[in-house]
């Protein structure tokens, strides 16, 4: 071998350890995700926040920043900024951000709105006048926020019986606030998800005037996980990793639902009494992260239908499965 030959192979063989050397500090350097999660119907994900000794990936491949959002429109905010990467968010607010031309993946399904588990519902006080929906007409209802799903269950049931959103007041309130809200008398009706409505239904004298199911009669996507299309591609090994950790703590959280509700009361994730909470009625979850399209779709039609949304989308062009696990 001439001396040529010699230092084009002594240059491969740095060259092969720098970038060993270079590929062993990438991994062992996790990639910072900044996470945003709100604060009803989201267990699993709450599970990796609350005890990452649970997933595999948490600390090795991606350091979790996670932020907690009472309310969806300061979740959506933070979202399009760029001041988070990923986001719980309403399927249905979704819909509507992409036809107003506000673009999300989702990548995974969270938790349904499904007649095989709990249906988010609309409560009044037992001694409040409001007895049904056409009882509404000129009542405060308080929603987590416009443009959710909330919204959309709120304006089907009215239009069920000859009202629209015009003939109410809509307040809205975050999650952890509805309950008191309704007893200092400040709203006549308030949305409750799990766990707020099983606390309020123990600690008030409740009537439940509608759920979801009652405007809209089919299987809905809850809440989903989204991300900027440029950031999944850019990070989709890490993206990978955290949904493979989702799904590990979903198969956790329903196999084992108390000591799973045990671990998120422990961690102050949720302030709700065991008794409660270790108890109540869930929503349907779908172990496997997969996202409903079709329902989807029925969702968007129905949004269109109600007039909450006016321009169509491809639905099935929101949706990345690539990034579960396979």
């Amino acid at each position: 071998m001439d001396g040529f030959g010699k230092w084009t192979v002594l240059a491969a063989i740095i060259a092969a350890l720098f970038l060993a050397e270079r590929s062993d500090r990438a991994a062992a350097e996790p990639v910072t995700l900044r996470l945003g999660y709100g604060a009803a119907a989201e267990e699993p994900l709450w599970l990796i926040v609350a005890k990452p000794e649970l997933t595999y990936s948490a600390g090795k491949i991606y350091n979790l920043d996670a932020t907690r959002f009472p309310g969806s429109d300061k979740r959506a905010q933070a979202f399009e900024a760029g001041a988070i990467d990923l986001a719980s968010s309403s399927a249905n607010g979704v819909i509507f951000a992409a036809a107003e031309g506000v673009t999300a993946k989702i990548i995974a399904s969270i938790s349904r709105e499904s007649s095989r588990g709990f249906s988010t519902g609309f409560y009044a006080k037992q001694s409040s006048p409001v007895r049904s929906v056409s009882d509404l007409k000129g009542r405060i209802v308080a929603i987590n926020g416009f443009s959710t799903s909330g919204h959309l269950w709120l304006k089907a049931a009215l239009e069920k019986h000859g009202l629209d959103e015009g003939d109410v007041t809509i307040a809205p309130i975050p999650f952890p606030a509805m309950q008191q809200s309704l007893e200092a008398g400040k709203v006549d009706v308030v949305e409750l998800p799990q766990p707020f409505a099983a606390l309020a239904e123990e600690q008030m004298q409740l009537r439940k005037i509608f759920d979801a199911k009652y405007g809209i009669p089919f299987d809905e996507e809850l809440i989903v996980l989204v991300g900027k299309d440029e950031f999944l591609k850019k990070n989709a090994e890490v993206v990978r990793a955290f949904l493979a950790d989702l799904q590990t703590t979903t198969k956790f959280y329903l196999d084992k639902p108390r000591e799973a509700r045990s671990i998120l009361i422990d961690a102050k994730m949720v302030r709700v009494t065991p008794e409660v909470y270790l108890t109540m009625t869930d929503y349907y979850r779908d172990p496997t992260l997969r996202v409903d399209v079709d329902a989807l779709a029925k969702m968007q039609e129905f949004q269109i239908k109600a007039g909450f949304q006016k321009k169509k989308i491809d639905v099935r062009t929101l949706v990345d499965p690539e990034y579960l696990p396979k």
